[in-house]
């Protein structure tokens, strides 16, 4: 294990718009797309992946401190915003983590693109229809409710609505609430096509999920391990939707001995 110096915090200017990212740590590259909830900082768990990876974990357009451009609309453009992400960065090649919203940009990247990709680890992804297994609705839920339903652990939630908030956070909130609007409202959080394009995903891939998500039910892991070929579903113990928080030593193991096997 190596010693991981502080993240570089940098901004790379996109299609006229100005994009957001830390960067840390050496080692095979891994691109760490982020959820709905934002990516404004560098995690423990960016902290412990950075320890064998070089971490790149940029934050969407429209979210945090990244713009958001005009032509953002849809997923789709995510996929191509990252494609140029990665040519402007030099990267030709990378493993790739997304989780949530973060997960679904990253299965559309690896449906058109696998050649760009070593590996491919999907956290409770969204992105799916899964027939009597609905997401909960986000937009629906107050901040409380939100909080709540993400965690297994109740402590978790109460110590991130506990988090003091600033008005530039507020800000930052509402920011990526109106971009996850622009992106998932209709349909709700899955690309119809999705389901049916997986079979073309040729990058080896770990589905992740915790056991105990609410938000998005566990089928929605099974359906994405059954319609990649070859993928492998790992589920994390004693963790709701966000398994790289409640759990992140689980969740860095799995990561780690996957994209290093």
């Amino acid at each position: 294990m190596t010693a991981v110096a502080q993240p570089r915090e940098e901004y790379l200017e996109l299609r006229g718009a100005r994009t957001h990212y830390f960067r840390g740590g050496e080692g095979p590259p891994l691109l760490y797309l982020h959820g709905a909830g934002g990516g404004s900082a560098w995690l423990p768990v960016h902290a412990r992946l950075a320890e064998h990876f070089d971490l790149i974990a940029p934050e969407h357009p429209g979210f945090g401190l990244s713009d958001r451009p005009d032509w953002l609309e849809g997923v789709d453009d995510l996929v191509l915003h990252y494609l140029d992400f990665l040519d402007a960065l030099g990267l030709e090649r990378v493993h790739l983590l997304g989780t949530s919203l973060g997960g679904w940009i990253a299965a559309e990247i690896a449906v058109g693109h696998s050649h760009r990709l070593d590996r491919l680890v999907l956290v409770d992804a969204a992105g799916l229809h899964v027939p009597g297994a609905p997401i909960l609705d986000l937009f629906m839920m107050s901040p409380e409710e939100n909080a709540r339903v993400l965690f297994h652990d109740p402590a978790h939630a109460e110590r991130m609505l506990a988090m003091p908030r600033d008005e530039a956070m507020v800000r930052m909130q509402l920011k990526g609430q109106a971009t996850l609007a622009l992106l998932a409202w209709n349909p709700y959080l899955h690309n119809p096509k999705l389901a049916g394009r997986l079979y073309r995903v040729r990058a080896p891939t770990l589905v992740v999920w915790g056991d105990q998500d609410r938000l998005i039910p566990l089928a929605h892991g099974q359906a994405y391990a059954a319609g990649i070929p070859g993928a492998r579903l790992a589920l994390v113990p004693a963790s709701g939707h966000l398994p790289h928080y409640e759990q992140t030593d689980e969740l860095v193991r799995l990561v780690r001995e996957f994209l290093l096997a």
